[in-house]
């Protein structure tokens, strides 16, 4: 069984553990740059290395039987090129939002990107939005593979929505920007007005915590509004199941900071929850609207508020847009099927040497 050694940011619960840990067929080595990077000590295995104590690449890979080297962000492809270099492997890079922009960037990403393209052999861009950036870019076409993220379909089974006369809206995302969390709260206070009874919940932690917090007080929203700390996934798969309208307001940030798609839009829509986003980014290969649920163009508060207001008059079409989201789900977003064509891109890579294609 070929090993594949992949570089991540960090290691915690939410960074894509099974497209490292879970591809069929192929073993693992899970590196980080560093120990401070090792976010959560209850995942550190003999599988997890740290890059700057490999001192003999070489040496290291042929104890190890790595076959392939595969960065899950830009800016981790450009830090192991000098490995590549002496150890002459094949490298792959995720391409997950922010790293197909100059946003928040050091001096020279943009032309260290560019030698990536020329040196790296594939490039996974998560949508076909952020396919379509590095393409701008010059990265050559022919190294780009789209590689969708999955959703585990047996952890978020699908039940059919309740009109149960309730308006809870629900956003989970870390408190960022581009997130849009401040747009839908301003969304909220005025459609307060038409559905006194309604409240939103937005389940996350980030940089903007305390400005969100004083939006809350300035828009007046009392106990309609919650902002929740970062909570383990099963407490925000219950919190999901409770909402009757799931929304997430994204847009590209001033720095020019954007998404690909939002990992919990799918897991909404995976379990039958109605949702309601943007035409940012890769969104729009997700949901289409009317479809599997409802877009609105992105930073723009007043078709946020027809947007929401919609999703909340019209529970009529909460089955249809539900059964339609959990059918695009699986059949372009369950992990299952994108590890398996994970799989299937290193095998075509390697020239079939890890027992051909599934």
């Amino acid at each position: 069984m070929a090993t594949v050694m992949h570089l991540n940011l960090r290691v915690d619960p939410t960074q894509y553990i099974p497209q490292i840990r879970q591809v069929p067929m192929y073993d693992y080595i899970h590196l980080v740059r560093q120990p401070k990077y090792m976010i959560d000590l209850a995942l550190l295995n003999e599988k997890v290395h740290y890059l700057n104590e490999i001192f003999q690449p070489a040496e290291f890979v042929k104890k190890n039987n790595v076959s392939l080297l595969h960065a899950h962000h830009g800016q981790l492809g450009i830090l192991l090129l000098p490995f590549k270099e002496k150890t002459n492997l094949p490298l792959v890079t995720s391409i997950r939002g922010r790293d197909a922009t100059l946003a928040n960037q050091p001096v020279g990403y943009l032309e260290n990107m560019k030698m990536l393209f020329d040196q790296g052999e594939e490039f996974y861009p998560v949508c076909q939005y952020l396919a379509d950036r590095i393409l701008a870019w010059g990265c050559p076409p022919e190294k780009i593979k789209v590689l969708y993220g999955g959703v585990d379909l047996d952890q978020y089974p699908y039940s059919k929505p309740v009109s149960s006369g309730s308006h809870h809206i629900l956003s989970v995302g870390r408190l960022v920007e581009k997130k849009g969390h401040h747009l839908l709260m301003k969304a909220f206070q005025k459609i307060k007005m038409k559905f006194p009874d309604a409240t939103l919940t937005i389940i996350g932690r980030g940089e903007l915590q305390h400005e969100l917090t004083s939006l809350a007080t300035q828009l007046n929203l009392g106990g309609s509004f919650q902002l929740l700390q970062h909570l383990p996934k099963e407490q925000v798969r219950e919190y999901m199941k409770k909402a009757d309208v799931f929304c997430a307001a994204s847009l590209e940030a001033t720095n020019g900071d954007v998404e690909g798609i939002p990992n919990t839009l799918k897991e909404a829509m995976a379990l039958g929850v109605p949702v309601l986003s943007t035409t940012h980014a890769g969104i729009p290969e997700l949901i289409t609207h009317q479809k599997e649920g409802i877009l609105v163009r992105e930073n723009d508060v007043d078709e946020l508020v027809e947007g929401l207001e919609f999703m909340l008059t019209r529970q009529d079409l909460w089955e249809s847009f539900t059964l339609a989201a959990r059918r695009k789900v699986e059949q372009s977003f369950d992990l299952k099927k994108q590890l398996l064509v994970q799989a299937n891109y290193y095998n075509d890579l390697l020239g079939g040497r890890n027992h051909g294609r599934f």
